[in-house]
């Protein structure tokens, strides 16, 4: 009887085991369900992700007859507790950043770590692995910067009202409501410009391109460069910012005619005056002269420099009537249209001198 007594019990407990395991078993869900959580980076260890018991619809404890759980995958940033399922970040932080599948990724839901945890019944009487995907939320860790803290722009005198001019933009590994949200540009000593004005469009890509453009006369003569502070800000909260020095150089263009100090000149000679002898003395500049009357007495006035001299070098091959012609070395000869340089000034001056 005691032994008839034994094999019922034995009965009775295989019966139990079974109806536990097919209650465990319709209890799972299939095994193609994906577990899905959130996470931000730059988390601390130990932050907390999600119950996968839970989100099983297992029922964990602490008993020899329960489910365990097991990372078969992605430990390298999670761990899971064994009894409880609970998923939590890992010791090695996630940057986002620096993780090689969320690179030049824009979508925040596109950026994320896969994992394997496996389901273990009780007594190992049966295994099954589940597949998991945590999301890696973007915070604003980084701060907007441009290519260079000064930046160079060359802008012609010319240059009409509203001439647009493209500016290096600026880059911030953050996106989204983190990655660049405007661009401001400031004049040195905080206020705004009266002659450049700062415009942003957007780009089919979603970029912010920064413009300047020209909304004051510019005169190289007046003023020859502009420093300007092009500042640029994310939209994290609280937000991060960068700014670089603008420096605008304008650039001369031929758009004033030489003249002389004075309209009449008038001097004195002797009437027996040798040829050569000095009458006019003016100041060389990068023009060309030219005597365009004739004395009526059939005698000439002389620039008193041949093509191969200098003010400093005076030929004594004779006189040479026409055009000023300037030195080779220092100098330079206007072009046929009349284009001219800077003025220059020389300490000997050159002279108009008789040749009777």
């Amino acid at each position: 009887m005691q032994r008839l007594g034994a094999v019922h019990s034995s009965a009775a407990e295989a019966l139990s085991l079974v109806v536990l395991l097919l209650q465990l078993l319709t209890q799972l869900p299939c095994a193609d369900s994906a577990l899905r959580y959130r996470v931000a980076e730059e988390g601390p260890p130990d932050v907390k992700i999600g119950n996968v018991a839970a989100d099983l619809g297992l029922t964990a404890g602490t008993g020899t007859g329960d489910v365990t759980f097991a990372l078969e995958s992605g430990s390298e940033y999670f761990k899971i507790d064994n009894v409880t399922g609970e998923l939590t970040t890992g010791p090695r932080r996630i940057d986002r950043e620096k993780l090689p599948q969320c690179q030049m990724i824009f979508d925040e839901n596109e950026c994320f770590l896969d994992f394997e945890v496996s389901v273990i019944g009780p007594l190992q009487s049966w295994v099954d692995l589940f597949e998991g995907r945590v999301v890696i939320t973007d915070i604003n860790d980084n701060t907007p910067s441009f290519p260079s803290p000064v930046l160079q722009l060359s802008v012609e005198e010319n240059r009409p009202i509203g001439t647009l001019y493209l500016l290096p933009t600026a880059t911030d590994r953050d996106f989204g409501r983190n990655g660049i949200d405007r661009y401001e540009l400031i004049q040195d000593g905080g206020v705004r410009s009266s002659v450049f004005e700062l415009q942003v469009a957007d780009t089919p890509d979603g970029e912010k391109q920064p413009q300047l453009i020209v909304k004051g006369p510019l005169d190289r003569e007046q003023r020859d460069s502009y420093e300007l502070v092009l500042r640029v800000r994310d939209g994290g909260n609280p937000p991060r910012s960068s700014q670089a020095l603008l420096r605008v150089s304008i650039t001369d263009v031929n758009d004033n005619s030489p003249r002389f100090e004075r309209a009449v000149y008038e001097a004195e000679m002797a009437e027996n005056a040798p040829p050569g002898t000095p009458v006019l003395q003016g100041t060389l500049r990068r023009v060309t002269f030219s005597v365009v009357s004739q004395p009526q007495d059939g005698g000439c006035y002389d620039s008193g420099l041949e093509d191969s001299e200098t003010p400093s070098s005076k030929s004594s091959s004779g006189p040479r009537l026409g055009a000023l012609p300037l030195p080779e070395e220092g100098y330079e000869r206007t072009t046929p249209e009349g284009s001219v340089g800077e003025e220059e000034h020389v300490e000997n001056e050159p002279s108009l001198m008789c040749c009777l």
